[in-house]
């Protein structure tokens, strides 16, 4: 799935310039040129990226900060883009994690871009899980393992199926096993779904430090593998 980002201005040479930047990486742009239909996007989608054109249009260092305040791209890497009113300062407490004077051209938006790029796809891994063919087991009772298979997992928790329903809410202690890694990794978490079928999503609370950073080390190998048609689903909401 590609990376999706939002830029909010009528400015046609901001539109040209980012969008030829965009293109060239694979990154699908959508053009918003009001802050009542900007807001009304952010509110019903998830985006990687935000540009934000602070002094041109009315009401845009606003929907900055609400950006911050939200729920779905709050987390979203955000660029600002000023033209002698807004500060840089003032850019950055409004939200902004670059930003980009005008006038703007191809090679400096380029290199923010590619700045931005590290900062995109951990957030990606982070809030987004990718499919995996993977197994594991979980702690039951008074120490019983359940096998499960693993549906999809990131940084904050995993999917699961298993042969009975867990209970929404409940501590869960997880034995992972991964492609590529030689052993089992271990965590704890809670239940944040589940389904009478067997199918639950976890999120991880408590992750030793070497089991988090070889976590973050495979997901970031095999991110850099996923391909075209990849599905991503949120980590904490139940899924049909």
């Amino acid at each position: 799935m590609a990376l999706q980002a939002l830029l909010l201005s009528r400015d046609p040479d901001v539109h040209k310039t980012i969008r030829k930047v965009l293109d060239s990486i694979n990154i699908d742009l959508q053009i918003s040129t009001t802050s009542e239909d900007a807001r009304s996007i952010l509110r019903r989608r998830k985006y990687d990226a935000f540009l934000v054109d602070c002094d041109d249009i009315q009401d845009a260092p606003i929907i900055l900060r609400e950006l911050r305040k939200g729920k779905s791209n709050k987390s979203c890497i955000a660029f600002a883009v000023i033209n002698g009113q807004t500060t840089v300062q003032q850019a950055f407490e409004m939200g902004a994690n670059f930003v980009l004077d005008k006038p703007i051209s191809v090679d400096r938006v380029a290199r923010s871009v590619r700045a931005a790029q590290g900062l995109i796809m951990r957030e990606r891994r982070r809030y987004h899980r990718h499919l995996v063919h993977a197994s594991g087991v979980i702690l039951v009772d008074t120490g019983k393992e359940l096998p499960f298979s693993i549906t999809n997992i990131s940084e904050g928790g995993v999917s699961i199926e298993c042969a009975r329903c867990l209970d929404a809410g409940g501590a869960a202690r997880l034995r992972l096993s991964l492609p590529g890694i030689n052993k089992p990794l271990d965590l704890k978490g809670e239940v944040m779904w589940s389904t009478p079928e067997g199918r639950a999503g976890i999120r991880f609370q408590v992750i030793a430090l070497e089991t988090k950073k070889e976590l973050e080390g495979w997901l970031e190998k095999h991110a850099l593998e996923l391909g075209k048609g990849t599905m991503f689903i949120n980590a904490t909401a139940m899924h049909a």
